[in-house]
């Protein structure tokens, strides 16, 4: 049911995206008004902010502290852009009298749509993310699994000048299926970051 919820969302941020630039894209965007609402056609945003995998199933490393790298293209003017990046986490805990370390990887591309042109602006993006969990326990061993998943986020910046931005992001994996020293699991998660970035 989570899944399909999930899928549901994606599906309709994509149409949104989609249908509200459908009613602009027969003008050209004005032009920037001052130095803080050039339009860029490429950005750069590293992420920093926190992971929450499943509890039951990744406690007690499931609120993991992540970062993560991103590029977006999206021409002034166009339907819709892209975007492609790379992100982990970690956390590291002590259960029962062993060190649990808690890990993930992943690397990602979709599709991006950035909304506005004045100094604060939205954005969404949708995709499919390649993403590896791994779980180490002191003494006792580490396993780890990958899989494909589907990915939707989106968010708010702010100008900081005429080419840095800051801002948050708000993100979901849903789909990944994985076995992870012999227990079904996956590696779905929510998560909430701080952007910084730059446009040029």
């Amino acid at each position: 049911m989570k899944t399909a919820a999930s899928i549901q969302a994606f599906a309709f941020a994509l149409v949104l995206a989609l249908g509200l630039d459908s009613c602009a894209s027969t003008q050209n965007p004005p032009p920037p008004t001052d130095l803080t609402t050039a339009v860029h056609t490429n950005r750069i945003s590293l992420y920093a902010g926190k992971r929450d995998l499943d509890k039951d199933e990744y406690d007690p490393v499931d609120r993991q502290n992540m970062i993560g790298l991103e590029y977006v293209r999206e021409e002034p003017g166009s339907p819709i852009g892209f975007e492609v990046g790379t992100m982990g986490s970690e956390k590291k805990a002590h259960e029962s009298g062993f060190d649990v370390k808690g890990r993930t990887g992943e690397i990602y591309a979709g599709l991006h749509k950035g909304f506005g042109l004045d100094v604060v602006r939205g954005y969404v993006g949708a995709g499919v993310s390649y993403i590896q969990s791994k779980v180490d326990v002191e003494g006792i061993g580490n396993a780890d699994d990958t899989s494909l998943a589907g990915y939707i986020h989106g968010g708010v910046t702010a100008d900081l000048g005429t080419s840095a931005y800051i801002g948050v992001d708000l993100r979901f994996l849903f789909g990944s299926s994985m076995t992870i020293a012999g227990a079904s699991t996956d590696a779905n998660y929510g998560q909430l970051a701080l952007v910084l970035g730059v446009a040029f």
